[in-house]
């Protein structure tokens, strides 16, 4: 099969949206298909030739960089105008892709990233069958969570909110999903932002992807015999929920004294979360790890007995796929993506969705407390989360999503994709 990947965002060895867009279209590749990557030369040029000299690339793939004439991406380290630049990407691509249709013809077109509903793809109509996302962002904080935000959160919020409800009626939004034979979607709130009339070609399926499984023999033995150790990891934005954790924390140490808590990651509301920690007194058993190496990463999820996420609009935190590939039972909220790839087989998801944040916290370490108190709940959750991080591979998802979505026909919407 000939596929066109659109990628505005790929690269080699990164994380994110970038990594995605990589490893997706190589994984197509090596299940041996021809795969055109269409991405932003400005951007990713360079890197993809470099890893290619390095370490050679799948064969049956290849690269077309496309730049906006007199406009060079703005790059992500100061991504100052970005948005705009992969708007005018996207619509300046569609000459280009039409002209390699014609020399030699797509069978399927597939819109990898961005992956946010919100930014379309202006790709669909050119004949082949085109398959947008999965794609996010549909999500919205529930207000009674968002008591206790910084400023800047409640601003971002709002902003947010707003940008939502506007995607509903701008009409790029409207005509990409218009013409998409099948639309992905990382949750059911984002899948809520298709207009009815396109339900029935819309799809929620997980959007995580798990490593390869750390089998048990290599996983060290636990920092401290003793005590219960919980993990969040992630970048230090309110939206991310760590505040939560903190609320969880500081009523699980009145069941459990002897109780550790590390957050792993940097960002710009580091502050604000030492400051929650100091109010809730529980300064002394937070530990701040700051940004842990990758190549360390493995090392801290294999000295830990849960991974507590409760992220607010993620639609796909590759931390938990992570998580699960080390056995790590992952406690989670089921706003976004998150309550998508984790069930009870795994972890726990706790509704979040009409709660206060009180409450949301106290069933939080009520789930941490189920799982950590029952050594045989607890060792055949650590079984549940392998068999799920298994199931969560980039290899698993592209053959289900090539068997579902690619052929004319469309398996019927209600047969969700969980794994």
């Amino acid at each position: 099969m000939r596929i066109l990947a659109s990628a505005y965002a790929c690269e080699p060895g990164a994380g994110s949206e970038l990594g995605k867009g990589w490893n997706l279209a190589c994984e197509m590749a090596r299940q041996g298909h021809d795969v055109t990557v269409l991405t932003c030369g400005s951007h990713h040029r360079d890197a993809i030739a470099r890893y290619g000299r390095e370490h050679g690339l799948p064969g049956r793939l290849n690269f077309v960089f496309h730049d906006i004439p007199g406009w060079p991406g703005p790059g992500y380290a100061d991504a100052r105008r970005i948005r705009q630049h992969y708007y005018l990407w996207q619509m300046t691509a569609r000459k280009l892709v039409a002209g390699l249709h014609a020399e030699k013809p797509f069978d399927v077109i597939h819109h990898l990233t961005w992956t946010v509903l919100r930014w379309p793809s202006f790709l669909g109509g050119l004949g082949p069958r085109f398959i947008f996302g999965p794609v996010g962002g549909g999500q919205s904080t529930p207000w009674r969570l968002r008591r206790g935000f910084p400023a800047r959160g409640w601003k971002f919020e709002l902003k947010r909110d707003f940008a939502n409800l506007m995607s509903r009626f701008d009409p790029m939004v409207l005509r990409c999903l218009a013409q998409a034979d099948a639309i992905l979607v990382t949750d059911e709130a984002t899948r809520g932002h298709v207009p009815v009339w396109w339900r029935a070609k819309t799809f929620v399926i997980a959007d995580i992807y798990a490593p390869p499984v750390v089998p048990r023999r290599e996983v060290p033995a636990r920092a401290s015999a003793t005590g219960l150790a919980i993990l969040f990891a992630g970048r230090l934005e309110y939206w991310k929920g760590a505040q939560l954790a903190l609320g969880a924390i500081a009523r699980l140490r009145r069941q459990v004294p002897d109780i550790s808590f590390t957050i792993a990651g940097t960002g710009p509301d580091e502050s604000y979360l030492r400051a929650v920690a100091a109010q809730l007194g529980i300064a002394d058993l937070v530990r701040f790890a700051g940004n842990v190496p990758h190549d360390r990463m493995s090392q801290l999820y294999s000295a830990h007995d849960v991974f507590l996420f409760p992220s607010l609009h993620d639609s796909a935190a590759n931390v938990i796929g992570e998580a699960l590939a080390h056995g790590l039972p992952v406690v989670c909220l089921d706003l976004g993506g998150s309550g998508v790839a984790v069930d009870e087989s795994c972890g726990a998801v706790v509704a979040g969705k009409t709660r206060s944040r009180l409450a949301v916290e106290q069933e939080l370490a009520d789930a941490v407390m189920r799982i950590s108190g029952d050594p045989d709940r607890l060792a055949a959750l650590r079984g549940g989360a392998r068999l799920r991080a298994g199931q969560s591979s980039y290899q698993r998802h592209v053959r289900q999503r090539i068997e579902r979505f690619y052929p004319p026909s469309v398996i019927a919407p209600e047969c969700f994709e969980t794994a």
